[in-house]
This record gives structure tokens, sequence and C-alpha cells, in this order.
């Protein structure tokens, strides 16, 4: 029987309008439906926000708002076969809760955030049943998710996950999303890391499709944020799509479509409740004969960060040595430049002073200077990195407009062309080259 993976995010499960939705797609899914599941909307943010701030409430009191949200969602799960579980399930989230308030622990800070998932499976799977559709939670820790790493930047184990996935058999299962086991403990897959589960969850099993259900129609050419009305692409490749989503949070997770590639599972991005939208397809490389720009991301309001080195400093030593001190901060690097002696950061400015004083503060590292603002820009499309007219095209269409705009000429891609821009300038020259592109709906 054809397997088809379907995986609901966040944005999914809002409301019991929501619930019903899924539960219409999985009735109407093709053969043996498989469920991956990330946490009810909002509950992940607030777990973190108890976690890492410690808000008035207690925790007991946190977790009985927590169940008061399912349960307005779902009704169905205080009857269901699993409602015990769901109140075993909240019990292990307060006392983990307590544990990490008592000594903060990286494992155990996992263990209470995969708890959202964890009732979000139960939940699903209560609304799937009442509903005449025999279902199962599935737990990554039961189901042999298997990750490497720790904390909140693991990866995906994709050969043990294969070697020890195991699923329910006559229920359709509801995996739970975005965590799993590795050697230590639990370990997250980072933001959106549910595409992922969803993604590995189907090349282990040889499933015929993954299809991502969203709240919005397919990929636009340009992200929403910027409120410009882009044109929906259709298709996109596997490289394109992970290139693009590097620059178009929160299009996709950008490892979902590795576990993909060779076996040539087709990944839809498709409108959760206008299931007769084809929305947007992934899949292999299709070569145009004339490669065309067909879409651009954006990582704006970016601030560097850049250090000379002496002689007597290693270059590995010194990058490695500053993004884990970054890392620990929970400050993200976007980019990094490194050659012999000099090192350059690119970080969120709102991230830029504090980033620049933790690094101060390190006895090993120079003193980095902050650069001016900037945005970078990229152009997705097959074959457009090896084609000078395209580029010249981009440069002429930015002189046009006075715009500053500035190659990226140290980042060689097929598929992509890397470009700067002042942060001031960013919406200006999106809205310029987008429309010079063509990429904007008429």
């Amino acid at each position: 029987m054809n397997i088809h993976v379907h995986k609901f995010g966040g944005s999914c499960l809002s409301a019991i309008e929501d619930i019903d939705a899924i539960v219409e797609r999985i009735r109407h899914s093709e053969g043996r439906a498989v469920v991956v599941v990330s946490a009810f909307n909002g509950i992940t943010d607030r777990l973190i926000e108890q976690i890492d701030y410690r808000a008035s409430s207690s925790n007991s009191a946190f977790t009985a708002s927590i169940e008061l949200e399912h349960i307005e969602r779902v009704p169905e799960i205080i009857t269901s076969p699993w409602c015990i579980r769901f109140s075993d399930t909240l019990e292990h989230l307060t006392s983990a809760l307590d544990s990490h308030a008592e000594n903060a622990n990286v494992d155990v800070r996992a263990d209470a955030l995969a708890c959202g998932e964890r009732l979000s499976s139960i939940a699903i799977a209560a609304a799937l049943d009442a509903r005449g559709i025999p279902s199962m939670p599935a737990w990554s820790e039961y189901t042999g998710i298997s990750l490497i790493g720790r904390g909140e930047d693991a990866r995906i184990d994709a050969n043990r996950t294969k070697e020890l996935l195991e699923i329910p058999t006559g229920a359709v299962p509801i995996i739970t999303g975005w965590y799993g086991v590795t050697k230590d403990g639990y370990a997250l897959l980072g933001r959106g890391g549910s595409d992922l589960t969803a993604t590995a969850v189907a090349a282990a099993l040889d499933a015929s499709t993954v299809t991502i259900w969203r709240d919005v129609e397919g990929v636009l050419a340009l992200s929403p944020r910027w409120t410009l009305p882009a044109r929906n692409l259709s298709n996109l490749s596997y490289t394109e799509a992970s290139e693009f989503a590097l620059f178009s949070e929160p299009m996709l997770h950008p490892s979902a479509v590795e576990p993909l590639r060779e076996p040539g599972i087709p990944l839809y991005l498709r409108p959760l409740h206008s299931p007769d939208v084809d929305g947007t397809i992934i899949g292999p490389s299709i070569r145009l004969d004339t490669p065309t720009v067909r879409a651009v991301g954006c990582l704006p309001r970016l601030v560097p960060l850049s250090w000379s080195l002496s002689s007597a400093l290693s270059l590995t030593e010194c990058v490695s040595d500053a993004m884990s001190t970054l890392g620990r901060a929970r400050i993200r690097v976007s980019s990094i430049r490194a050659q012999p002696g000099r090192v350059r950061l690119l970080i969120s400015s709102r991230m830029a002073a504090r980033a620049k004083r933790i690094l101060s503060e390190k006895p090993s590292l120079p003193t980095p200077e902050l650069g001016d603002p900037l945005s970078i820009l990229c152009f997705v499309g097959e074959g457009i990195g090896q084609d000078e007219l395209i580029r010249n095209n981009i440069e002429s269409f930015a002189k046009e407009s006075n715009i500053h705009l500035q190659f990226s000429d140290d980042e060689h891609r097929d598929h992509a062309i890397h470009a700067t821009v002042p942060a001031s300038e960013t919406e200006r020259a999106i809205r310029s080259l987008c429309t010079a592109l063509n990429l904007l709906a008429q």
C-alpha cells in the first residue's frame, strides 16, 4: 500500500476549525496515511517563556492552562482512549519544569519542550478516533526517531532512524515532530524541525509523497513578510527550495528536502483549508533552456562584526571559539566569512551590541568592530549562478533604481546569486528588483 505522509504545523493547529479540516484531509488521504504534528499554535513559545523567564505563575498552574488550551480545541481528549496518557504527560511536564528550575539542563529542557508535541499527538489522535478514523499517538522516543547532537540544534540520524523506525499498524500513527532521542536523552531539531521529521519518516518508509499543510497557498516568489503581491510558485526543485528556505522564514526547514533527494519523493506544500488548491510541489531539478530568477529571499538588517587576526592566532580556533561563545548565548550567526587575517560574522541588528560585548569579554579573541547594517538578498533559480546575463541584468536594474547592490563574489552557486544592500535600502530594493524580474502578481 502506498504511504502518504502528512505534516501539520502549529499554524494549522490554532482552532477547532483547523482540527475539523485535519480530520477531513486524513479521511480523504490516498493509501495509508502517516501523520506528523507540531505543538499546537503558541504552545512552544509559552513553554520557552515559562522555562527561561520563570513567569509569575507556578509550574502546576501553568500546566493547568496548557491542559485547558488543548481541551478547548479538542474536547474529545477527556473521553478518548488516551485520557490517562494525556494526564500523565501534563504531570510529566510539571515535573520537567520543576527539575529545570532547580538545575538547568539542556536535556531536561528538551524533554519539557517536547511535551508540546506529545500533547498535540494525543489530541489529534483523539480527534481522528472520535470521528471514526482509528488513530494512535506515536511518540518519537517509541518510534525510533534518532538524532545526533544535544540541545536545540540536533540533526536527524537518517540511517539509524530508518533502521529503528517502527510505527503502529492498523491505525493512523500520529508522530511527534521536532524532537527525537540521542545517546544522551532528548534533543530538538531547531525552528521548523517538524518538517524534517516528516521528510525523514517519509524516506525511512519509502513513502509515495509528503504533504506539508499550511495556512497559505503554496510558496510565493517573495516572503509574505514584505506585503507585496508575489507570484505563487507551482513547483521548485529540491535545490531551489533548500536555498530559498534559508532566506525566507518560515517557508520550510532548510534541510527538510535532503532526505527526499535520493529516493526522489515529491514534497507538496498545500493550504489546509483549500484542499482543491494544488499549492507548490518540490522535486528533482528541471533545468530550463533559459535560466530564470524564480524567487528572491532576504535576510534583513544584519550587522557585520569583524576583527583582524595576528599571525599568532589560529583562524580555525578563533572562528570556533567565537561560534561556540555566541551559540551558548543563543545568538544566531547568519553568515561567516573567514580568510587569513580577517573574520567577519553577520548578526541580527538587535543582537549585535550584545554579541560584541560577549566576544569582547573573551581574552582569547580580539575586540570586534561593528559595521554598517546591511541586508542579504538571495536570487534563486536553477542555473542562474553561471549566467552572466542574469547577473548583469540584476546589476542594471539596481543602478536604474539607485540601489547600492554589491554581489558576494566569494559565494558561487549554480542555483543562486547572493548580494548585499544597505539596510536602509532593503524594502525599496526588493520592490524594484522583484518588479523588474517579473516576480510580482499582475
